[in-house]
Parts: structure tokens; sequence; C-alpha cells
């Protein structure tokens, strides 16, 4: 990481609102310093038709951070800045949304839905500043390997594919079984690095007066 880009990353007080330990590697790239706190609050499980696709990451992201910005800010408290960043990703395939595994069994079933297919990675951001909410979102076109038996067998084994949409992380392993064919790694591993950045610098401008609208979700 650069370190014009670092020196212009906000100096207040960040709290990541998530328990990826890969989208917190990925912040110590920007953030000298940030809390971790995880929402307390169940994430919805199914998403609302009305919803699109691209837009579901954005309304998870937002769910997580408006969570623990309520819970560990007050606007009783001094007025220290302070801002909250929450993320979501998941894994679209033909129109259906795949999210975490929920054991074993679920990771197999999920990875040969998958096995030799393009499928799209979209990862969603919300940051709260002190109450004014920015989002962004950042897809990624994958292809994954044509999975045999046992080297489905010898991946379940490792664990690797516990907390990650699809069941798979691109990072893990030597030999990936996913390929990126268009977009950036940081957004298949839960966190878009190269607009997350560009946000940080835009939000903490004297001249950042406009603020997104929280999703309508």
């Amino acid at each position: 990481m650069a370190m014009t880009e670092r020196e212009n990353c906000p100096q207040r007080h960040w709290t990541l609102a998530s328990a990826s330990p890969r989208r917190a590697e990925l912040l110590r790239s920007a953030l000298d310093s940030f809390d971790i706190v995880v929402s307390p609050k169940p994430e919805p499980v199914r998403k609302p038709a009305s919803v699109e696709m691209e837009v579901w990451p954005v309304c998870l992201a937002h769910y997580k951070a408006k969570a623990v910005s309520a819970l560990i800010h007050s606007p009783h408290q001094s007025p220290q800045p302070w801002g909250v960043i929450g993320a979501d990703t998941i894994v679209e395939i033909n129109g259906h949304a795949i999210n975490k595994a929920h054991n074993a069994a679920h990771a197999r079933r999920i990875l040969q839905s998958i096995s030799g297919k393009m499928h799209r990675v979209i990862t969603g951001v919300a940051i709260i500043i002190n109450d004014r909410t920015h989002l962004i979102s950042a897809i990624a076109l994958c292809r994954m390997r044509r999975l045999t038996p046992s080297m489905l067998d010898r991946y379940i084994a490792t664990g690797l594919w516990r907390g990650k949409a699809g069941a798979y992380g691109i990072q893990d392993a030597d030999d990936p079984l996913v390929e990126i064919v268009s977009g950036d790694t940081t957004t298949v591993m839960g966190l878009p690095m190269p607009p997350l950045l560009k946000l940080l610098n835009r939000v903490e401008s004297d001249n950042a007066t406009q603020h997104d609208s929280p999703p309508a979700c």
C-alpha cells in the first residue's frame, strides 16, 4: 500500500463490523488502528424478491454497520469522530445467491453446484460516519475449476470452506479452486480495497458534504 494512500486515510475511531479475519487483514493495509465488533443481530437469510441481486450485499453490509453503530455509539456521547465499516459478500450463479455453508455437506453441495462454472462475487460495503451513510459495491467475475470427487474430499477436509460465501476462499491454497476473469481479488476476499480507499479519502475531505441514502431493503 502506497504511503500517500495511508496518510490520506481518516484519523478517527474506526470499528469493523465483521468477524472475518480476511476483512480485518485487508483493512489493516489502509487503517493503522480499528476495533472489531460483530453485530449481535442475526442477518436476514433470504433476499426479498423486490431487491436486486447487486443491491443485496449492500443491504446486508448496511444492516451490520447500523446494528454495530447503534450498539457502540450514542447521540449523547462526545463528538469524537467515529466510523463503522460493514461488509457482506455473496456468490451469484444463474440468478441465485449463494451465501455461507452451514456444514460440510452443505459446502459440498455448494461447490458441486458451481464446479466448472462462471459466477459472480458481489461485495457490498457500508460506512457510517457520525450518522452519515456511504455505500459502495464491487463485482468480480470468476470461474471455478471442474472439481473431481477427490478434489472435493480434500478441500472439504481442510475446513477452509467455513465462513465464506460460496464455500471457498480465493486466498486459501497454492492451487486455488477459482480464477478471476474480471474484477479485483480483494472483492472476492470480502473487502474491495480500491473503491474503499477512494471512499475513505472522499468522506474525510472537507468537500464531502453529500451522503448516500440507506438501501431500500
